[in-house]
Order: structure tokens, then sequence, then C-alpha cells
């Protein structure tokens, strides 16, 4: 589920001074990493998936499907994510959420099949077959998952701060552990609904 970018960039951050435990998983709790050189403004964004789309786990139902497309393409187009203070145009995201098709069938379609045994077993068994899979991708992920989003701006002037705006659209996502480096230094902060705030 990972893309080479989002490691790359955990490494950047690493060299640069920041310690990152990628294997951190606290519901409730994000990161986010910032980094500017030059014109160039690199953030990247860790959030539980329990709370940005309330399973970690594939899309099982129509709603969920529904929730996760969204969330895609709410990070793709920073819509309600990030504001950035300064003259700055986006130029790329990736992000680790991928957009899925419907493959539910109509409720017409349902119905028609529902008399089908065939069908019904054949749909255990690849249930089955998954959680097998599941199962053997190791039990130390324990079902959680991570969400990361990766953006990068480039800005014509000095950015003196940021604003994470997806709290609102999370309410169980309590804090943002933000760490920091810029020319005129580094730090660290914790964001919250009440402080989504960070400037430097």
């Amino acid at each position: 589920m990972k893309k080479p970018c989002l490691a790359v960039s955990l490494l950047f951050f690493s060299s640069v001074g920041f310690a990152v435990n990628a294997q951190q998983h606290v519901h409730g709790q994000g990161e986010l990493l910032v980094s500017q050189e030059g014109s160039m403004l690199h953030l990247q964004l860790v959030l539980p998936a329990a709370d940005a789309l309330g399973f970690e786990h594939e899309p099982e139902t129509t709603e969920q499907l529904n929730n996760q497309n969204l969330l895609a393409e709410r990070f793709t187009l920073n819509t309600n994510v990030i504001d950035v203070e300064g003259k700055c145009e986006l130029v790329g995201v990736e992000h680790t959420l991928e957009a899925h098709e419907d493959h539910h069938k109509s409720d017409h379609e349902d119905a028609h099949e529902a008399h089908s045994g065939d069908h019904d077993e054949a749909h255990k068994n690849e249930h089955a077959l998954h959680q097998e899979h599941d199962e053997d991708e190791g039990h130390e992920e324990e079902n959680h998952q991570n969400i990361e989003v990766e953006y990068q701006f480039h800005c014509d002037d000095a950015v003196s701060g940021i604003t994470v705006t997806l709290f609102e659209l999370m309410p169980s996502l309590s804090a943002i552990q933000a760490q920091w480096i810029t020319e005129r230094g580094q730090g660290l902060s914790e964001l919250s609904a009440g402080q989504p705030t960070l400037r430097w």
C-alpha cells in the first residue's frame, strides 16, 4: 500500500534530523512532517485509518467505499486538509488511498442472484481465502492501518506557517504531532482542533 515516494520522503525526513517512528499507531493521533527548502515546501501527513475513514480494512459496503473515494479525492485536491500561509501552488500529491470502483451489485441483481446457492457458496469461499491471506500477512500489524499523504508546494514567497483543517472532517482525531524543519530552524509542536496552526 505504501508508495515509493512516501518511503523516500521518510528517509529524507530522517536524514534531516526527524526521529520518525513509522511503526507508531495510536488511534486519535496523527503525525505531520514539514520541510521547506528554497521555494519547495514538503508536507507528509500520517493518519490512523480508523480516524480518517472509520474503519481499518478494505471497504466492505457501498458507504465505506464512497467514504474512501471521497477522502481520496479530498487528499488529491487538498480540499479541507491543509492551508498554507503564503503564495504557494500545489505541484504534487501522493497518498496511499486508492480509489475503488463500486463492485456492489444493484438491488435487482442482488435479488436475482439470491436464488443461486452456488453464488453464495463461492462468495463464502472467496471470503475465507481473503481471511486466510490476511492472516498470512503477519500478526504484527494487527489490522492497524495508517493513511499517508504527501504534498509538494512551490512557493513564491516565504511560508510562515500552515493550518490543518481536516480536524473538522475527523472528529475522533484529537492530536497531530508536528515536526518541522526550514531555513529558519526546526521544532516540534502538537496540533489539535483547538490549535490547528503550526508557525515557524
